[in-house]
């Protein structure tokens, strides 16, 4: 999860956004598809942040408990409709839910015009591996 706050710190300095993390230390034991998917997944919300959203500054949040692991990603920024832009097959959202959905996870996201956007990712630590 290192890797996650490196991510956002660099790119906190390189696009002038103010990135809010929470990550706490994980242990060696989380399964590295698992990492990897929420890293990339982290990624990609965040360069749509960047790209789309015209916020100044973003969220990331994730907690670990016996059962899963759990991410959040917020922005305040001009938000879409959500159903036009899955209609439209972008890329980045099947990309994310695929990844989420190969390691046996849930994947959600919330946005509407004017409101920011909202991603949501629940991946059970238990045979995901």
């Amino acid at each position: 999860m290192s890797a996650v706050r490196a991510l956002c710190r660099d790119l906190s300095a390189h696009r002038h956004i103010r990135i809010d993390v929470t990550v706490p230390s994980v242990s060696s034991s989380l399964p590295h598809n698992v990492g990897l998917c929420l890293y990339r997944v982290v990624q990609e919300a965040l360069q749509n942040v960047v790209k789309h959203s015209g916020a100044d500054e973003a969220h990331v949040h994730i907690s670990v408990n016996k059962d899963a692991i759990e991410l959040s990603i917020s922005d305040s920024g001009i938000g879409f409709d959500c159903e036009s832009a899955v209609a439209r097959g972008g890329l980045g959202l099947v990309s994310m839910r695929e990844r989420v959905r190969l390691v046996r996870g849930e994947f959600a996201i919330e946005s509407r015009p004017s409101q920011g956007t909202s991603i949501s990712v629940r991946v059970p630590l238990n045979g995901s591996g």
